[in-house]
């Protein structure tokens, strides 16, 4: 039996691929969520999720959940490594795990240097970037797998705000966004299935990148989505120096077949949504 824990956009593609898929799967979350959107869901702690793994039988996670919001890592560090260090750790001495990353485990390098499986980073610029680093490392020396995403957008959305793609491309404001911050972004619908591949599959080890292919700034990716739901307000760009985050997070994904261009990603993503909203260009 496969588990996901989370109910976040990440984990809401993953349930929406084993639903499709009539695979049997277990759903742990810590936070009421809308049956409608996830199925049946168990509520665990992280003193109980290890009876939980065994009374249901599961077999790998696919761990989805995280404290993701940089400022409040950085106010609430403890509670930062329970979630991205210690949970794994638990998940990890019980069964297989496939762990969610991201580019901001790397260091503010300015050099164009290539972001692949193997890159090692010279330190995270953040307590997010830093715990999600030791998270990594606590996967990795369990035998687990770690799964690199950056920048992620999808169909179903966060609970929590809504993801950059359709906050870029509603804002009905002029908008000044980063240059100097390059990343490859991961279309959620494109990975979903290989995230379950990589729980399922005994050949599967280490570390991948599960990025769209190409690379791109805030700018150019506000603007591209802008322009694809006829927004007409301006996106200009400058230079942030952002302490926070990698110049170059652009991760490259050399382990798995090759994910289909972001930009092609984001042009089904805007012809799904418009026929939705009853538009024809």
């Amino acid at each position: 039996m496969l588990g996901v824990v989370g109910t976040g956009q990440v984990a809401q593609h993953v349930i929406a691929h084993l639903k499709d898929h009539g695979i049997l799967h277990n759903v742990f979350t810590r936070s009421p969520i809308s049956e409608d959107s996830v199925g049946a869901s168990v509520f665990y702690t992280h003193e109980n999720l290890p009876d939980l793994l065994k009374e249901h039988k599961i077999t790998a996670v696919i761990n989805c959940s995280a404290l993701r919001d940089i400022q409040r890592c950085e106010g609430e560090p403890r509670q930062a490594w329970g979630a991205n260090v210690g949970l794994p750790s638990i998940i990890g001495d019980q069964v297989k795990q496939v762990y969610l990353s991201t580019d901001y485990v790397f260091d503010r390098n300015l050099q164009n240097r290539v972001l692949d499986e193997t890159a090692v980073s010279e330190g995270a610029l953040t307590v997010y970037g830093a715990t999600k680093l030791q998270g990594e490392d606590a996967t990795l020396s369990r035998d687990g797998i770690v799964a690199r995403i950056s920048s992620p957008w999808g169909l179903y959305p966060s609970p929590l705000k809504a993801h950059f793609v359709d906050f870029a491309s509603m804002n009905t404001h002029d908008l000044d966004l980063p240059t100097d911050q390059w990343f490859s972004p991961t279309y959620l619908p494109d990975i979903a299935g290989t995230l379950v591949e990589l729980a399922t599959g005994p050949q599967h080890y280490g570390t991948y990148h599960l990025v769209n292919t190409g690379k791109t700034n805030w700018q150019s990716f506000a603007m591209l989505a802008r322009q694809l739901n006829h927004n007409k307000k301006k996106t200009t760009g400058s230079e942030r120096n952002d302490k926070t985050r990698p110049t170059n997070g652009a991760l490259i994904n050399t382990r798995l077949p090759k994910f289909r261009h972001w930009i092609t990603a984001m042009e089904e993503y805007f012809k799904g949504k418009l026929a939705e909203e009853g538009y024809t260009r």
